[in-house]
């Protein structure tokens, strides 16, 4: 069975940028047709890791509070329940950017995308490495 394609986002659709790393996890929230974020959040206790990587529960611990807070925030209506569940179809896309996510990063794979998809109804998900959303952001479109 394949799931069918993500339809293609409104310009005032929402998306989230996040970067996990040792001094935090930063939360960014935007819009399709807008340039930089609308609002940001920072959780300043790191993500924890052990035997298994990046711990995926501790960053969704985080993560789910601080995104329905900013889409709260822009109007979006995006309260959460008690278990940090938002309201589906506001988060158009995600992005992460995570230290250790090529060696450390296994949990977050296989948790990250089911558990958004589900808490948000996002389904375009990116993540990587920290290293390459620095690059990224550094150059931009630009050849680098």
């Amino acid at each position: 069975m394949t799931d069918a394609p993500s339809p293609a986002p409104t310009p005032e659709a929402y998306v989230l940028g996040v970067d996990s790393g040792g001094s935090g996890l930063r939360v960014a929230l935007g819009r399709v047709d807008t340039d930089g974020p609308l609002f940001t959040a920072v959780c300043a206790e790191p993500v924890r890791t052990g035997v298994g990587g990046i711990d995926a529960a501790h960053l969704l611990e985080q993560l789910l509070p601080a995104a329905a807070e900013l889409l709260e925030r822009a109007g979006a209506g995006g309260t959460a329940d008690s278990s940090g569940q938002v309201s589906p179809g506001q988060v158009a896309a995600f992005a992460i950017g995570a230290a250790g996510m090529a060696t450390l990063g296994g949990r977050l794979r296989a948790e990250l995308p089911g558990a958004l998809a589900e808490a948000l109804g996002v389904r375009r998900m990116a993540l990587a490495a920290d290293a390459v959303t620095a690059y990224a952001g550094a150059v931009g479109q630009r050849p680098g």
